[in-house]
C-alpha cells in the first residue's frame, strides 16, 4: 500500500472517438471500471472516482467527484482528484488503461522528491496519466486551467517532475483504450499472457 497516498479513478472523459462511456467497455467479463478499481485497491484504502457522469455515482460506494472546471481534459480530473485527497499524494489512475501494474505505481513512489510530480515515461514518451501528483501542485495547475492552458506535460514541466523510464518490455501495459477494436487487441494479449 502506498503511503498518504489516494488513488483517483479517471473515468469522466467524453470518450467521443470510442462512442459510449469507456468506463462501461468490457474486457471478457470485466468492465474497465471494474478493473481500475482492482487496481486501485492494491494501491491503497483511499480510493475516488472523478467523473462527470451522474450513472457512475449509483454503481459505487466511492466517493464520485466531478471536475470544478468541466470540459477541460484530464488536467481538470487531477485538479479535482487534488482538492478532494484527504492526502499529501494522489496517484492518478485512467480508466482506458486496463494492463497497468500496480508494481508501476510502486516504483513512481519510490522516486518522491521535493514535492514534484512523478510521471512514468516509455520508449514512446512520458505518460502523464501514470502519474503521482502532491498537493502542492494546485495552484499552478488551477492557473493553468484558468489560462486555459490544459496540456498535463505542460503542467509537468513547470513542476519539474521527476520521469521514471520502465522498459520497453512494460511499454504494452500503457496501452489505452480509444476505440472499440482496441479492446478485442488486449483480450488477445491477455490470452497470450495467461499461461
Amino acid at each position: 500500500m502506498l503511503k498518504d497516498c489516494s488513488v483517483a479513478i479517471i473515468a469522466g472523459g467524453q470518450s467521443k472517438r470510442f462512442g459510449s462511456p469507456k468506463y462501461r467497455a468490457k474486457i471478457g467479463r470485466l468492465r474497465l471500471i471494474d478493473m481500475a478499481v482492482s487496481l486501485a485497491r492494491q494501491l491503497s484504502q483511499d480510493i475516488m472516482i472523478i467523473s462527470g457522469l451522474e450513472a457512475i455515482k449509483k454503481e459505487f460506494e466511492l466517493p464520485v467527484f466531478a471536475d470544478k472546471f468541466p470540459r477541460c481534459g484530464p488536467l481538470a480530473g487531477i485538479h479535482s482528484a487534488l482538492i478532494h485527497a484527504t492526502t499529501e499524494w494522489v496517484a492518478v489512475l485512467p480508466v482506458d488503461m486496463p494492463l497497468l501494474k500496480a508494481e508501476f505505481y510502486f516504483s513512481l513512489y519510490e522516486q518522491r522528491k521535493h514535492n514534484t510530480p512523478i510521471v512514468a515515461e516509455t520508449n514512446k514518451g512520458i505518460e502523464p496519466m501514470v502519474s503521482l501528483w502532491p498537493r502542492s501542485a494546485i495552484p499552478t495547475i488551477e492557473r493553468a486551467l484558468k489560462d486555459k492552458q490544459f496540456k498535463i506535460h505542460s503542467v509537468l514541466q513547470a513542476l519539474s517532475a521527476v520521469q521514471v523510464l520502465f522498459p520497453p518490455k512494460d511499454a504494452i501495459h500503457f496501452f489505452n483504450v480509444n476505440f472499440e477494436s482496441d479492446l478485442n487487441l488486449i483480450q488477445a494479449f491477455l490470452s497470450e499472457d495467461t499461461p
